[in-house]
């Protein structure tokens, strides 16, 4: 986040991170460049997760997915969910439950038979979580890293309905948290009570390191449109909650709603700590009608102030009719894997007020890294000069974006300037020695790491630790991020 510091003329620090080109923090300057919002490409065996065991309910998602070292392998735990008990309500019904499954790939899935949780009807089951008294539970599982009871390290938020201690025979809902020690033993005895609020949406914690507290992501219990709850849901919004411990916890203030251009309602979000952003993947349906739902895009800073993309078309959309996403898509998990993230949603063939077969799964969906927003130029040469920095490192990367265009110019420049001071500027040479774009070796690939190069400059070496701009020249290629490496 830029601070006055750099206003009163002290370059940024920017490290090594990857700095992504989503806004203008690290641009200082732009001229006929045109953000693209790229998607995900979905994996053409979808779904990697359904309903193949008899103790499933007929509809299965919610996942939360990482890949666990401990273990060495990639852990899902998602919800089995039953509409028939949803709507029935029966005082023995189990709506949502929680179960687990493993994979070496991310792609290939296995249920492994677990005794960890009574289910009536079987001995063992790949269930591990039913919810206090039975009744329901959904959630979202993370290992805490930072926690020194190895008792604690996995840890749980999660949706319940469970006796209310302070009603004669009543229920509450709201939010908890469990602990476990390997993610798969879950007592709802050891618990705290987070929020008593039926926050029916994606509940889920992120870390903020730089900040060293956690953010829980869930829905308001403030609201503006003054309707009953018995004519339409009105509280689809998005809502942060900061906690230093995971215990004591601040209240719900509302940080993204939609605007003029946006469907009327936010029913899910999943949010994520990705370099030095926090991402967004919301998901917006119109409530009033059929219920379909598609994934947008949203960025943040700091996890409070959000941008979404201009266009707001769709991160993550619908599949073609007939198709088992085609109803919905609901974004829950990014994982890192080499040069890709793995996005796993929930898609349903049919929206949420609609009725027909439910044909419902959890998919996966590829983007490279740092593609999310790629400035571009096409046939007009385009410029894009960064904030001043200081150089931390000799070699720098680029992520840029190349598609074959025949007969076509198509590269990246990179000179790397300098400001004069003040009084100073006639007759300047903006340029470093060497650095200059008539010295740049044009790149012209699609890569995610590709090195830039002078003729008589190999890297920045005798720059690092020096105040530098860098300005690219761009002609029919884009340009994602830019990082430095020794």
């Amino acid at each position: 986040m830029l601070t006055m510091e750099y206003f009163k003329d002290r370059p940024l620090e920017i490290g090594k991170t990857r700095q992504l080109l989503l806004d203008d923090l690290i641009i200082e300057d732009g001229w006929k460049l045109k953000r693209v919002l790229h998607q995900p490409v979905k994996w053409f065996k979808n779904p990697v997760i359904y309903k193949t065991e008899p103790w499933e309910a007929e509809a299965v998602g919610h996942p939360t997915v990482f890949y666990d070292a401990d273990y060495g392998c990639y852990r899902m735990w998602y919800i089995s969910y039953s509409l028939t008990n949803y709507y029935r309500r029966g005082p023995t019904d189990v709506i949502h439950f929680m179960c687990y499954a493993e994979s070496k790939d991310g792609l290939h899935w296995t249920k492994p038979l677990l005794d960890v949780c009574d289910f009536p009807g079987f001995e063992k089951t790949n269930v591990v979580y039913c919810g206090a008294n039975k009744l329901t539970a959904r959630g979202q599982v993370f290992k805490d890293e930072t926690e020194k009871d190895p008792e604690k390290r996995y840890k749980m938020i999660c949706l319940e309905i469970f006796p209310w201690e302070k009603g004669a025979g009543g229920r509450c809902s709201g939010l908890r948290l469990l602990y476990s020690p390997d993610g798969l033993k879950w007592n709802s005895e050891n618990s705290y009570f987070v929020l008593d609020y039926h926050s029916d949406t994606n509940n889920h914690i992120v870390f903020d390191e730089k900040n060293h507290r956690w953010l829980l992501f869930c829905r308001p219990t403030m609201y503006c449109s003054g309707r009953s709850s018995n004519l339409r849901h009105h509280r689809r919004r998005v809502s942060v909650m900061i906690s230093q411990d995971l215990i004591n916890w601040s209240y719900p203030r509302t940080v993204l709603f939609p605007d003029e251009m946006d469907l009327p309602d936010y029913d899910h979000v999943y949010v994520v700590a990705y370099q030095n952003y926090f991402l967004m993947f919301y998901t917006v349906m119109d409530g009033d009608t059929h219920g379909r739902k598609e994934t947008r895009f949203a960025w943040s800073k700091d996890g409070f102030h959000w941008d979404r993309f201009y266009t707001r078309q769709a991160f993550l959309p619908r599949g073609n009719q007939d198709f088992w996403d085609a109803g919905a898509v609901l974004t829950y998990a990014m994982v890192e894997q080499g040069e890709d993230l793995v996005f796993y949603y929930t898609g349903s063939q049919i929206g949420q007020h609609e009725y027909g077969i439910h044909r419902n799964g959890i998919g996966a969906a590829f983007l490279k890294k740092d593609r999310f927003i790629e400035q571009r130029a096409e046939d007009e040469v385009g410029y894009l000069l960064t904030r001043e920095f200081i150089c931390p490192a000799r070699c720098l990367r680029l992520n840029t974006g190349y598609w074959s265009i025949p007969n076509k110019q198509q590269y990246i420049k990179v000179e790397v300037v300098r400001r004069p001071n003040t009084g100073e500027h006639a007759f300047f040479s903006y340029p470093y020695p060497g650095y200059s774009f008539e010295e740049s070796i044009p790149i012209s690939t699609d890569r995610t790491d590709v090195f830039v190069m002078w003729k008589t400059k190999k890297d920045l070496s005798e720059l690092a630790g020096k105040p530098i701009y860098l300005r690219f020249e761009l002609m029919n290629m884009g340009l994602f991020s830019f990082y430095f490496t020794d």
